[in-house]
């Protein structure tokens, strides 16, 4: 043994030192004797005495890894006593050897847990037993280095029966990790938990401020506390259906606290949550502790599941842990670090917890809950706005506000249930508060400093930084709910401050304009400063604005909120038609100067009107040669606020209401003066920014998104296209000649997308329709022909200028594939075929290009996408022939390629998906097929199905599908699904394919189901029963 020892200390000598004193051999030769070692035939013995004389932590530490997996594999042939003794003597060389390394001891105890985890199902086996008095007897011993070890064995034990990514992978089936998991459960979590609490208790008893020794087991205890309440119960029903669990090893889950009834004598002991309370009370200074009791508290306030008899014992603990919270939080300074436990912690209860169970809740008691959320949520916004003057890098009041936004949802959902008419006022009080926190000094507090100080806002922002309309969507979207809630003060309020501040802009602009300033240099730092904050202010408060008059629902038709329809309807009494039409169509005028426009104007119509006037004031500005004044973010929000308007209130479809304002069907609806006046009134200022902001990406993409959404709805189109400014947009794009041909190339995609979905107006007009198509589409095709058709082209294909007119060319061909519609798909189908020919060629030129050839794929699925099911079977196989030519070409070029780039793998990696993708969406026609007709009742000669080209495209794939790139998780498991539905749908076309494709699908699936990941083999199973 001594030998053995020996050999291992040098081994850990040589395999700890660094690589530049050893070769990789002598590396690779330490390593292999503790891999030999650990593979030893009952090497107990020779682990104790490792144990007992080495001094070396790294040998200690394979010595404990080897037990704990050689105990597994040889159960069954070791004598139990020899085990209690194994169990009893690694117990006893942790407690003897207190200084050990952490990690060491770690490792030694968590191999008694599997100790005691691999004898829990044998009949009559007492370790764990044995193991708790263990414990019991640490604790009690008063030494802290006890004390800790007794918490880190219940560590383990937690650890190893939770079925958790912290349990060992020690070659146990999963049905008996299962087993293990429920018996632990049932016979001894209980156990655990109310020693755990009684060990908490005598620990909050000490006098504060409590001693060192008491504080680093205290929050040790809490840690475990925390663990406990975290635990994933076994559910009552169906607790064979394991596969419940399977996520669990993914760790990072945040589960709710869902026992058994059998629990109820613990979790609905009215003390429990009075205790918690009073531990976080005595421990809150310390920012560790905190944490964790905190996050016991939170887990608390999920609890949920059979644990509760019936309702009443729900609302009794509702009741309950409300007033503890509520004595809590009023007798408290909230401390940065506890500011986002609490927020989990109401999230929580208002997540988990319906709003009939607050409704019985004593009305006193549930008054009191709001006021204390409302005084909460007003703190954490104001504190939020002082981290973002800070500019502190940890968002933790942002994150805690968030979350107490999210809070107020359900209560105002369902306030009828609730009867708190008070609740109004304080709703109105936290839009105020966020108003006041994103409106700078005067008005309100942003970027104002702790110290007082304000930090200037600056008007030119960084592109690759995150857009405040996605950083702050889920508080925005909830001020929207919110403001939606009290439409009668928030939108009368938007209103005023959205017209004060336009009006001190153009008050702003008009003296610059007047003191004769040519840049803004010139205009002094106190100028730049004011238009700087007017601007972040109006920018604000289109952000506001867009989030309460519209609903964003990915998927769902967009429609005028309730609250708002509502709340304009109710207005119909007071509210005078004529006055509201003229504060509409008056832009240019002042609010307060049209005649009695304060007292009879719908609210809702004056919102709006104010951002008609911002834009206004642009137009004019850009008129008076002052476009270098105005900032690039106001006007790309402004774009953004009327795009997600416009398609929830102009021309709206009337069947969708019960009942619509008159002021909004009059302004707005169809066949109405005010509609197609707006509609001229957008477009005037879709063309105005296109003059004059074309160098600006993001602002000219919202603008031509701005002009996609006015054209995508027929009713909107048919008014679009009686407005000379869009015939003068595509006369100006066809020119090539004007700012629209500097335009980005993305930018471009979406204007002739706009462009082709116009032509959908004037479906009632044959011939003008004709001329019209011809004059969108006809100057990109020449386009096409004079870069393909230059002389030089070969040789000066690779000029930065030709390759970008390349892109160009292809991302407006994008554009029109995305504008394909059931009415068009015909025309634009035979306008692109040539040009998808021409992109098989480029992809030959550009192979070592990967920006273009990426470009040309993703023309490609677009077009694939949007139109194959729609397209006649002659028009299928044109689509299908081009396809295979582009990923055959493709593959010629790319078959054992050599690149020395590391990027390059990601770049095959997005060229074969997008590949992948395009015969997903070819094999769509097999099953859905609107291109069918009766002239077609049978398959025309030489018909060709989409399975067969997308089998024919695999097998040209394959060779490209190198391991290394199967190794991509999204790609692999769409290779292996897309072989899987083929098979599925189609099983006969696996029979009658060529002797040399089986084989490459059988290898491609040996590799899919002994290599990649869980849901590569789960699908590479599927694929195996088709076949």
């Amino acid at each position: 043994m001594a030998q053995i020892l020996q050999e291992l200390e040098n081994a850990a000598q040589i395999f700890l030192v660094s690589s530049q004193v050893i070769t990789n051999e002598e590396r690779q030769a330490a390593e292999n004797i503790f891999l030999n070692f650990r593979k030893t035939k009952l090497p107990y013995d020779t682990c104790k005495y490792i144990l007992e004389y080495s001094k070396n932590d790294y040998v200690i530490f394979q010595a404990a890894s080897t037990v704990k997996e050689s105990i597994v594999k040889e159960w069954a042939i070791l004598d139990q006593s020899d085990i209690e003794v194994l169990r009893t003597f690694l117990l006893q060389y942790v407690t003897q050897n207190p200084n050990l390394q952490g990690y060491v001891r770690e490792q030694i105890l968590m191999a008694v847990a599997v100790i005691c985890k691999r004898g829990t199902l044998d009949p009559g086996n007492t370790s764990l037993d044995s193991l708790f008095n263990d414990v019991t007897q640490l604790i009690s011993s008063g030494h802290l280095n006890m004390q800790m070890i007794a918490c880190s064995i219940l560590t383990s034990l937690l650890n190893e029966y939770s079925i958790t990514s912290r349990s060992s992978s020690v070659g146990l089936t999963w049905e008996f990790h299962f087993k293990c998991k429920k018996s632990f459960e049932e016979k001894n979590l209980k156990k655990v938990f109310l020693f755990v609490l009684q060990v908490m208790h005598e620990l909050e008893t000490c006098t504060s401020p409590l001693p060192r020794e008491v504080t680093v087991v205290f929050n040790r205890f809490l840690n475990i506390a925390s663990q406990l309440l975290n635990w994933e119960f076994v559910p009552k029903r169906n607790i064979l259906h394991q596969g419940r669990y399977v996520g669990s090893f993914l760790g990072g889950q945040s589960m709710t606290l869902k026992p058994s009834d059998t629990w109820r004598d613990i979790f609905l002991e009215k003390g429990l949550i009075e205790f918690f309370v009073k531990v976080h009370e005595k421990v809150r200074f310390n920012a560790e502790m905190s944490h964790h009791s905190l996050e016991c508290l939170s887990q608390l306030a999920t609890l949920n599941g059979y644990v509760f008899p019936n309702e009443k014992a729900k609302v009794d603990y509702l009741c309950g842990y409300v007033g503890s919270l509520l004595k809590l939080i009023s007798s408290i300074d909230v401390k940065d670090y506890e500011c986002l436990g609490l927020a989990a912690i109401i999230g929580n209860l208002t997540m988990l917890f319906p709003v009939s169970c607050f409704a019985g809740i004593p009305h006193p008691l549930l008054s009191a809950f709001i006021q204390h959320l409302t005084t909460l949520t007003c703190n954490f916004g104001v504190k939020t706005a002082l981290e973002e003057a800070e500019q502190e890098d940890d968002k933790i009041y942002k994150e805690a506000f968030e979350k107490l936004l999210a809070s107020w949802i359900g209560f105002i959902l369902h306030q009828d249930e609730l009867e708190l008419p008070e609740m109004k006022v304080q709703v109105i009080e936290v839009i105020n508060c966020y108003l006041k926190c994103n409106l700078g000094i005067p008005d309100g507090l942003r970027n104002k400093r702790k110290s007082g100080a304000v930090l200037e806002d600056k008007d030119d922002y960084d592109e690759n930084d995150e857009e405040d309309r996605d950083k702050y969507s889920d508080q925005l979207s909830s001020i929207g709910a919110l403001a939606r809630y009290v439409p009668h003060h928030t939108i009368p309020l938007l209103a005023r401050l959205l017209e004060e501040h336009v009006t001190r802009l153009f008050g702003q602009l008009q003296r610059l304009h007047q003191s004769g300033a040519v840049t803004t240099a010139d205009n002094g730092s106190a100028d730049s400063s004011v238009l700087n904050d007017l601007n972040e202010d109006i920018h604000w408060l289109l952000l506001v604005s867009s989030h309460v008059l519209t609903i964003h629902a990915e998927g769902e038709t967009p429609l005028v909120p309730s609250e708002i329809m509502n709340y304009s309807i109710k207005q119909s009494n007071h509210m005078d038609l004529n006055t509201t039409l003229k504060v509409l169509s008056s832009p240019g005028e002042r609010f307060d100067s049209i005649p009695g426009a304060d007292q009879v104007t719908d609210s809702v119509i004056r919102l709006i009107s104010s951002v008609f006037r911002l834009c206004e004031v642009e137009n004019r500005a850009v008129s008076a040669n002052l476009a270098y004044l105005l900032s690039p973010l106001v006007g790309s929000s402004a774009m953004w606020f009327l795009n997600r308007w416009c398609i929830a209130y102009l021309l709206p479809n009337e069947k969708h209401y019960v009942e619509m304002s008159v002021a909004l069907k009059s302004a707005f609806g169809r066949g109405s003066e005010g509609a197609q006046w707006t509609v001229a009134f957008l477009l005037d200022k879709v063309a105005s920014n296109l003059s004059v902001w074309s160098s600006e990406v993001q602002l000219a993409e919202d603008t031509v998104k701005l002009l996609v959404a006015l054209v995508e709805n027929r009713g909107r189109c048919q008014s679009v296209m009686k407005c000379p400014v869009m015939m003068s947009l595509v006369k100006q794009q066809c020119s090539g000649q004007s700012q629209l041909s500097i335009l980005p190339s993305n930018v471009k995609r979406f204007l002739m997308k706009a462009l082709v979905l116009a032509g959908s107006g004037l479906d009632e007009q044959k011939v003008l329709q004709d001329e019209y198509w011809n004059l969108v589409l006809l100057p990109l095709h020449e386009r096409f022909k004079t870069v393909l058709g230059r002389p030089d082209f070969e040789n000066s294909f690779h000029n930065d200028s030709i390759r970008l007119e390349v892109i160009d060319l292809i991302e407006s061909a994008v554009g029109v594939s995305e504008a394909t519609r059931h009415d068009n798909v015909d025309m634009l189908f035979s306008f692109m075929h040539p040009v998808l020919t021409e992109c098989v060629k480029l992809t030959g030129i550009y192979h070592n290009y990967p920006d273009i050839v990426q470009s040309i794929l993703e023309l490609f699925g677009t077009l694939v996408d949007r139109q194959i099911c729609l397209l006649s079977p002659a028009n299928s196989r044109k689509l299908y022939e081009v396809s295979l030519s582009l990923i055959q070409i493709y593959a010629k070029f790319n078959k054992d390629k050599k690149v020395v780039d590391p990027d390059a793998e990601e770049d095959t990696f997005s060229d074969i998906t997008m590949m992948m993708l395009l015969l997903s969406n070819l094999l769509s026609k097999d099953y859905v097929d609107f291109g069918f007709s009766e002239d077609h009742a049978t398959a025309p000669e030489g018909h060709v199905s989409a399975s067969d080209v997308v089998l024919y495209g695999v097998n040209m794939l394959i060779p490209l599908m190198t391991k290394e790139l199967l190794k991509f998780p999204s790609l692999c498991t769409l290779y292996y699904k897309l072989l899987s539905f083929v098979a599925e749908l189609f099983p006969e076309k696996l029979c009658q394919l060529p002797e040399d494709l089986v084989n490459t699908l059988i290898q491609s699936m040996e590799l899919g189901l002994t290599k990649y990941t869980f849901k590569s083999l789960y699908v590479c199973l599927g694929l195996h029963h088709c076949m």
